[in-house]
């Protein structure tokens, strides 16, 4: 239900967070209050500063985007718990999942220990830390960070059955997942610490984002792009306040990926269908613009979503009833059978001037700089996504693959020629 997803962000589940947030500096949080107040009354603080008062619940006014704090978040707890207790009867039996999932064949094979890393190590991390993103090597990334939705935060990403789609297998994200090696889980933070050991930020275990295990894969289920400024606050706040990271020195690496429970629980709730991609735009760009002013050094991945009515609709409509039903509920935008073929293809327009915007924002000049950039991927298990956002990485702007291999089917490597991550800047200089 958005509206839970709306005090589940906004007022949050988790104290931490909140103290987190709130008394960090003014820039972040402005007028924030003592350190010493309990979570309850930060929560309400940040309501109260957010314009979000608590009222009764109205199904006719959740719609068009608007922010609700009703008294739904009576139930919050109960979820809390309910949640809590998910989670910590997969992260109990863990290894119990892997083995399923690994004879139903939904991980990858691991990679015998005799099989060396594709790629040649040699100069693929600086002597000192570059000055310019446009010559920033693999192995210059000190420090990783991850903001998103399910898919970021590696729901049911080691499912057994349908409660462990609501279970968050963080440690194994594509994006923000690190745990074992990428002989096991190839994700992109796996295959990074490859070139730097030392790399930092990772999540390593299948927590929640509130906990300690998660560091700086802060992606929460539910999200939305109307959520990016939050996340993107909570996620600088962490840093500043991690000895681990030196804010100045170190080069980061942040992913962000939103917009698929954008179109599958938000968009048939606009009246107005402009409002809905214009609200995108202007989330993209507080969101990058924040991260320019207090996150030095830094180099942004942009995922798109897919266009789930042309590469996904008429497959997902074949499983059995099951998920169908389930896809009705997490995904009643689009998954419904009241929807004709012309609601498709407006949702399928609409998915492609999403992906234009976030290829547009990308690409404008105050966001490629020295000491930030961002790049933009194309549309992307978890150990394939991984492996092509790091291809994605290393090719140069046009040159990007669109399509999904099966894991190390291709990898791509620095080269003398291409030794750098590829920036919009350094590609102009590279011929195909």
């Amino acid at each position: 239900m958005r509206v839970y997803n709306e005090f589940h962000i906004y007022a949050t589940h988790d104290s931490y967070v909140i103290r987190e947030c709130l008394v960090t500096t003014n820039e972040i949080f402005p007028d924030a209050i003592n350190a010493n107040a309990n979570a309850e009354d930060k929560a309400l603080y940040f309501l109260k500063m957010s314009g979000i008062h608590q009222q009764t619940f109205n199904w006719n006014k959740a719609r068009n985007g608007e922010l609700m704090f009703t008294n739904l978040e009576n139930m919050r707890n109960s979820l809390e718990n309910v949640r809590a207790t998910l989670q910590q009867q997969a992260a109990d039996n863990k290894k119990r999942l892997q083995n399923y999932n690994w004879r139903q064949g939904k991980i990858q094979t691991p990679i015998e220990r005799d099989i060396p890393f594709p790629c040649n190590l040699t100069n693929t991390r600086s002597s000192e830390p570059p000055v310019t993103v446009n010559r920033l090597r693999p192995g210059d990334i000190d420090v990783i960070a991850a903001i998103g939705d399910s898919l970021s935060a590696g729901s049911g990403a080691l499912s057994q059955h349908v409660l462990h789609l609501v279970t968050e297998f963080r440690d194994l994200s594509f994006t923000g997942g690190g745990t074992a090696n990428w002989r096991k889980y190839l994700t992109l933070p796996n295959i990074l610490k490859v070139f730097n050991p030392n790399l930092y930020g990772y999540a390593t275990d299948s927590r929640l984002a509130i906990d300690k295990s998660a560091y700086l894969n802060i992606a929460e289920p539910i999200m939305m792009s109307r959520d990016l400024e939050y996340q993107t606050r909570v996620l600088i706040a962490r840093m500043r306040q991690d000895p681990h990271i030196d804010m100045q020195r170190h080069w980061k690496l942040l992913t962000v990926f939103v917009g698929n429970n954008d179109f599958c629980t938000d968009l048939c709730h606009y009246d107005n269908k402009t409002v809905f991609l214009r609200n995108h735009e202007e989330d993209l760009l507080k969101s990058f613009r924040l991260l320019k002013k207090n996150v030095p050094r830094l180099l942004v991945n942009l995922l798109t979503i897919p266009n789930l009515i042309n590469n996904l609709h008429s497959q997902l409509k074949k499983v059995n009833w099951m998920c169908q039903a389930i896809q009705r509920f997490v995904c009643h935008c689009i998954f419904s059978d009241r929807y004709d073929d012309d609601y498709l293809q407006m949702i399928s327009n609409l998915m492609q001037q999403w992906q234009d915007i976030d290829r547009r924002i990308a690409n404008l000049a105050e966001f490629q700089t020295d000491n930030f950039a961002v790049i933009f991927h194309p549309q992307l298990g978890h150990a394939a996504a991984g492996n092509t956002l790091w291809n994605s990485m290393l090719q140069p702007f046009g040159q990007k693959q669109v399509d999904m291999h099966e894991p190390f089917k291709r990898f791509e490597c620095p080269t003398l020629r291409r030794p750098f991550i590829a920036t919009l800047t350094n590609s102009a200089n590279i011929k195909s």
